[in-house]
């Protein structure tokens, strides 16, 4: 049976990028409790973590952690949230920094794939958002942050392609599509003890998504990934 839904949260999260430099990343600042959630819910799943090994990882008792959260459900939403909103910031920042499409789409992903591989259990959060209803209003605030993010980068590619930069014969929607799964998949196989480095992995994708829209001096496109 799942957890009863709540209502969808008020509150408007945000991430100060001002001045900032979007390919310098620490993990995204979290309480206790969620560390000791993204930690476990990396490890052993959703459904393999109990509320009670939440509480035990973060060193607090059970009416402390229901104090601060709803269930493990608001956990999980508290989690996805929080990276969401870091990935809308960063890419948002990326995206202004360049000047043509070519580096706004590349300055894009190079984001994206750096949330990836810069805090990969909180990245992998991601997965596990299937386990909210359709119906369940605290879906709200996660999706519209992940459609925002997705028409952040429609918008460059739509200029790519207006201006003769880009090139391709694929609907829009079906390339950014292809590049959002590609970013995603990186949590599947990437391990922090690896030889790649998190910033060598989100150039190299950042190279690739240029090849796959055709973009000029990138005439490759489609060429399968070397890093995978």
């Amino acid at each position: 049976m799942s957890e009863p839904a709540k209502t969808a949260p008020t509150r408007k999260l945000t991430i100060d990028t001002e001045g900032l430099d979007w390919r310098r990343r620490e993990p995204v600042p979290l309480p206790a409790t969620l560390v000791a959630a993204k930690h476990a819910f990396y490890e052993r799943g959703y459904h393999g973590t109990s509320i009670r090994d939440i509480a035990s990882r973060a060193g607090v008792s059970l009416p402390t952690l229901y104090y601060h959260h709803d269930n493990k459900l608001g956990i999980l939403v508290e989690l996805l949230e929080a990276a969401m909103t870091s990935v809308l910031a960063w890419v948002g920042a990326a995206i202004q920094s360049g000047r043509t499409p070519s580096e706004q789409l590349s300055n894009a992903i190079e984001s994206i794939v750096l949330h990836m591989t810069s805090d990969l259990e909180l990245a992998s959060v991601a997965s596990e958002f299937r386990h909210l209803d359709s119906d369940d209003p605290r879906r709200e605030t996660y999706v519209a942050m992940r459609t925002e993010t997705e028409e952040l980068l429609a918008g460059v590619i739509e200029r790519g392609v207006e201006s003769g930069e880009f090139a391709f014969e694929e609907d829009v929607k079906d390339v950014l599509r292809y590049l959002f799964g590609a970013c995603q998949a990186v949590t599947t196989w990437y391990r922090p003890s690896g030889a790649r480095t998190p910033a060598e992995v989100a150039a190299s994708y950042a190279l690739i998504s240029l090849r796959v829209v055709g973009a000029r001096g990138h005439t490759d496109a489609g060429r399968a990934p070397t890093d995978i």
